[in-house]
């Protein structure tokens, strides 16, 4: 009796025991899964992320240059005496950098923000110089307003390469910034009257 009661108890322990087991396997592999899951949906979050960011960097380096590119051919064909420069075109490219600056401030990390505005405020700088020179007459003054101009422009170009390369880096195009790299030697804000 007591040898069939140990065979049967061992007979139905060992179906619970099994169930258990079983159960905590499935429990193992659900969990695994939605591990799983919870790191591709990461995975999938972070990659868009990357791509909204680059999407914005692009567009935000395209129009920064673009609207230096402009107001120096603008300087260039005022001071070669032309009185019918238009500046539809550079009002135009200043509307896209602000509405694409306007983008990045939301998008942006706060290093490419610091260094950007440098640009920003130089090319704004840059703009008002512009157009006070555009409403002058010929004159030795209006030359060198507009020689003021140039020289800011083309001021900007180094600091637009620093801000490059720190886009590059925070999207993973390249893996470290490159030897020459210092926004810290980056040219300050540009406050001088003309």
């Amino acid at each position: 009796m007591i040898i069939a009661v140990v065979g049967v108890g061992g007979t139905l322990a060992s179906a619970v025991v099994t169930q258990v087991l079983a159960h905590r396997a499935e429990l193992r592999r659900l969990k695994e899964e939605r591990g799983i899951r919870l790191a591709e949906q990461q995975a999938t979050a972070d990659r868009h992320k990357i791509d909204q960011l680059q999407n914005c960097y692009v567009q935000l380096n395209a129009h920064d240059r673009h609207y230096r590119d402009v107001m120096l051919a603008f300087a260039y064909t005022l001071k070669s005496g032309s009185v019918e420069a238009e500046t539809v075109e550079v009002n135009d490219a200043r509307r896209a950098q602000r509405d694409t600056r306007a983008e990045a401030q939301l998008v942006a990390s706060d290093e490419v923000l610091k260094l950007e505005s440098r640009v920003n405020d130089r090319l704004t700088t840059a703009y008002r110089y512009l157009m006070k020179a555009a409403v002058e007459s010929d004159s030795p003054a209006r030359r060198a307003r507009l020689n003021q101009v140039i020289d800011l422009l083309d001021s900007i170009i180094p600091q637009q390469g620093h801000i490059r390369e720190l886009m590059r880096f925070e999207v993973g195009t390249t893996k470290t910034l490159p030897d020459w790299y210092s926004p810290e030697e980056a040219p300050a804000t540009h406050n001088t009257q003309p």
